[in-house]
């Protein structure tokens, strides 16, 4: 059997899970609305108490758990604008991936995740479907990102390059110095130019977040590879790629699309959603405030 991504299937299992949370405390006010779907306040706060361990006053957690889902159900909403669907064996599928990964097949949380995680799979195979998407929006890709980093092993050592950049020190010298890629390190800290979705994606979200704010260089930033102090060097227009050079970068680019081109109404609590980095900017709150 195949399903539309928000068929009856898909909205039943959203309904189900955060119905039974709100069972108890009955309705409350919306705090985000991606498309179709909204999750109210008092549902959100018990997902983020299964999603954290129970933890419920550490606002970045909250904050972390309203990104995961806006981001997965803005990429639902953009492939099913084009027609996207998958089969109950491709939910099946991407609940044995997660419980392969680690998550308990008890959890009340795996019939949601294994939506999001079959939708993540559809984009990743590149379909039909999926170059429609991209073909349509790629235009919004058309850039090239130039950057230089500074790479540590800690979060302590970026903060130190951090400093000697507000020094005065030049960030060449201290790439040199400081960064453990031997290869951008020797030419300092140069990445070159790289269209959209090369980077792994907190690298990327902070470039972009970087881009937008007109803020030169930006750091700490934790990734795979260590903790990054990244320099924006230049922004440049290019051709977007070919669907069919995307390789690896295909899932990527669709999840920037799809931030790009969803409305999502967040409550101000939170912050605001940007949807050039694809992730929630927290409120700021002043010093003295």
């Amino acid at each position: 059997m195949t399903v539309n991504l928000f068929s009856k299937i898909f909205k039943g299992l959203i309904a189900s899970f955060f119905a039974s949370l709100l069972l108890s405390c009955g309705g409350s006010q919306v705090d985000i609305e991606v498309g179709e779907i909204q999750i109210e306040r008092k549902a959100l706060i018990e997902w983020n108490e299964e999603r954290t361990g129970g933890d419920t006053s550490d606002m970045s957690l909250l904050i972390g758990t309203a990104t995961e889902w806006i981001q997965n159900q803005a990429l639902a909403d953009f492939l099913s604008d084009y027609g996207a669907t998958f089969s109950e064996a491709d939910i099946e599928k991407a609940r044995n991936q997660l419980v392969a990964g680690g998550l308990s097949d008890s959890d009340p949380r795996l019939n949601f995740y294994s939506e999001w995680q079959a939708i993540r799979n559809f984009a990743a195979e590149g379909g039909p479907e999926v170059r429609s998407a991209y073909e349509a929006n790629k235009g919004l890709l058309g850039y090239e990102l130039c950057t230089s980093h500074v790479l540590t092993n800690t979060r302590e050592e970026a903060l130190e390059v951090m400093e000697l950049l507000d020094s005065g020190q030049k960030f060449e010298d201290l790439a040199l110095t400081f960064s453990i890629d031997p290869g951008s390190g020797a030419d300092g800290g140069s990445l070159g130019c790289v269209p959209l979705g090369a980077f792994v994606p907190s690298f990327e979200r902070a470039v972009l977040g970087a881009i937008k704010a007109s803020v030169e260089v930006v750091g700490p930033v934790g990734s795979p590879f260590g903790f990054h102090v990244i320099r924006v060097n230049e922004v440049s227009v290019v051709e977007p790629a070919a669907f069919e050079e995307q390789g690896e970068g295909l899932f990527m680019s669709i999840v920037h699309l799809s931030s790009l081109t969803r409305e999502v109404d967040l409550d101000g609590r939170y912050g605001t959603w940007d949807p050039v980095a694809g992730q929630i900017e927290p409120v700021r709150i002043s010093e003295g405030s």
